[in-house]
């Protein structure tokens, strides 16, 4: 195809840059925002797509003024913060995991990829910030399960807690036996007995115990989130 050819098809390719943006805003399961470089993160513009992730009508949200920093969950705030500050200052872009509040209270995690614009000529302050945010299925999912590990992890730590208790008891008990023992002389030969099987009792029940500790920090390592 000739260089002329190309030219001719030209036009028959030509793109409505605002359908276009409104069409893929259709298409993703998240939105395009534009908001103001500004400690909220008012929006100024959202795509269709963010009612249905978040729950909050855009048109809405954007009159309203809300502040989409308050949807940001607080202990991911500071990390979005740093990272949104960062990549101003090197006129680069972020990308970064984190959780928002639907609307209806869940959770949800969202893959935010963004950058700075339209810089002020007299100041070169970024002020706006335009970007993509979707929903991050498999992190959710993923959230879901290891709260329910922690939740699980937690009764077993109690559980441990609970033999800690009961062997210290044991030993406690053992020590009564060996001084009724000595007291009753040949005739508390069985109170030896006894507690020399408490005291291996507790001994071994002492040894599993601190090997379930172990491993069960390991697995809150694990879990924490």
């Amino acid at each position: 195809m000739t260089g002329g050819e190309r030219a001719m098809l030209a036009p028959a390719f030509a793109i409505d840059l605002e359908e276009f943006t409104l069409s893929i805003g259709r298409r993703i399961d998240g939105f395009l925002y534009r908001g103001l470089n500004s400690d909220d993160y008012a929006m100024c513009w959202l795509s269709s797509g963010f009612e249905a992730l978040t729950g909050y009508p855009a048109d809405r949200f954007v009159a309203e003024r809300k502040a989409f920093a308050d949807l940001i969950h607080p202990d991911d705030l500071g990390a979005v913060n740093a990272a949104v500050a960062d990549a101003l200052e090197r006129t680069g872009r972020w990308q970064l995991f984190y959780r928002i509040r639907h609307a209806s209270g869940d959770w949800v995690y969202v893959l935010e990829t963004g950058g700075g614009c339209a810089p002020d000529p007299a100041t070169g302050r970024v002020l706006y910030l335009d970007g993509l945010i979707v929903e991050a299925g498999r992190m959710t999912e993923l959230a879901g399960r290891l709260e329910t590990g922690q939740a699980a992890v937690e009764l077993i730590n109690a559980s441990v807690r609970e033999i800690v208790r009961t062997l210290k008891t044991l030993r406690l008990l053992a020590l009564n036996a060996r001084i009724e023992a000595a007291r009753a002389n040949e005739h508390g030969a069985g109170f030896g007995v006894v507690a020399q099987e408490m005291v291996a009792l507790a001994d071994t029940g002492e040894t599993v115990t601190r090997a379930i500790e172990v491993e069960l920090k390991s697995l809150n390592a694990v879990v924490r989130i």
